[in-house]
């Protein structure tokens, strides 16, 4: 674990808004499931340092220019795991400030890697330029139990702020190499759609004989409230998604669950992915956030049980053996 982090049997946790740690904590807390990874990072707007990365299990990108791969400090061609499109992104917004934890002032900050539920959980406290305050909680987490599945849960709670916050959940294809600097687009888009409860984005990687498709469905509550909405559908040349809001007073909390559901042309046959991946959006959002979470728990409540731990007084090495078993679970690669 890094030096910054805390010790603790389940849990490795930061506490304290550090973004000059931002790109070590993405990588030693991203999460798997087997099928699908993703880097730590965060879901709202960051315009400081970050280095988004969502990965399908056995797809890399051969870096093949040996002048370009020198250049970037890469000796040799060499195989890296592929940057899908991002699929984790929720766009925040209080009013017309957009939620950026680089430019707000941020409070009581803290991000924990549960490692015996295989949640990564967030929480912090924010100020923004115009002095709105709302306290925000993140939970994310890549199904053990259906891989092709992933759940986010964002909630914000207003500490004094009156108006609107929205939610602009979106699926991003604008992902370029990141160890060349010649601006290369990595996926050429084939299809995006929004439609009232599901919009999916369907692409192809450049150079490769290799298909991205993923769906993303929601729900939004106030007060714990499911509400009724009708969404402002995005279809723009790269982003897939809706945007959603209500308004709120001093005291009210609104979330948002986002159901991911990811798929490739080398699981399933190609002219089916986006109605395959609609679906499976649509059953998780009907499944629901506790059921889901419950049946993911459960996957790694019963490896836990096989690995037969025995419990030490050397807390810091329980950590260790914990994360180390939980990376070999995780099965991938993520780096």
């Amino acid at each position: 674990m890094n030096d910054y982090q805390q010790t603790d049997l389940w849990c490795i946790t930061e506490e304290g808004f550090q973004p000059d740690n931002q790109l070590a904590s993405e990588s030693s807390l991203g999460i798997s499931n087997g099928y699908i990874g993703q880097r730590a990072d965060f879901e709202e707007h960051y315009s400081g340092v970050t280095k988004s990365g969502s990965y399908i299990a056995g797809v890399y990108y051969q870096e093949t220019d040996q002048n370009k791969a020198q250049e970037s400090g890469l000796l040799n061609s060499c195989n890296r795991l592929l940057n899908t499109p991002d699929w984790d992104g929720i766009i925040v917004r209080l009013n017309d400030e957009i939620v950026d934890l680089a430019t707000w002032e941020v409070q009581n900050f803290k991000r924990t890697l549960n490692m015996h539920d295989g949640v990564l959980e967030r929480t912090f406290e924010a100020v923004s330029p115009r002095n709105h305050r709302i306290k925000v909680s993140v939970k994310r987490f890549l199904s053990m139990a259906k891989t092709e599945i992933a759940a986010i849960n964002y909630s914000v709670k207003s500490l004094d702020f009156d108006g609107r916050i929205s939610f602009m959940p979106i699926i991003n294809a604008d992902v370029k190499n990141p160890y060349l600097n010649d601006n290369e687009q990595l996926w050429n888009v084939l299809q995006i759609k929004a439609q009232q409860d599901v919009s999916y984005l369907w692409a192809q990687a450049r150079h490769k004989n290799f298909q991205f498709c993923g769906a993303h469905s929601y729900a939004l509550y106030k007060n714990n409230e499911q509400l009724k909405v009708n969404p402002t559908k995005i279809e723009k040349e790269r982003i897939a998604g809706f945007s959603i809001g209500t308004d709120v007073k001093k005291g009210d909390t609104v979330y948002m669950n986002k159901y991911i559901a990811i798929t490739d042309s080398l699981t399933q046959p190609n002219q089916n992915l986006p109605e395959y991946v609609c679906q499976l959006a649509l059953e998780a959002k009907e499944k629901g956030w506790t059921k889901l979470l419950e049946e993911h728990s459960g996957v790694w409540a019963a490896k836990w049980f096989q690995a037969n731990l025995a419990e030490g007084s050397d807390v810091e090495n329980q950590q260790a053996i914990r994360h180390k078993i939980f990376m070999n679970n995780m099965y991938f690669d993520n780096e």
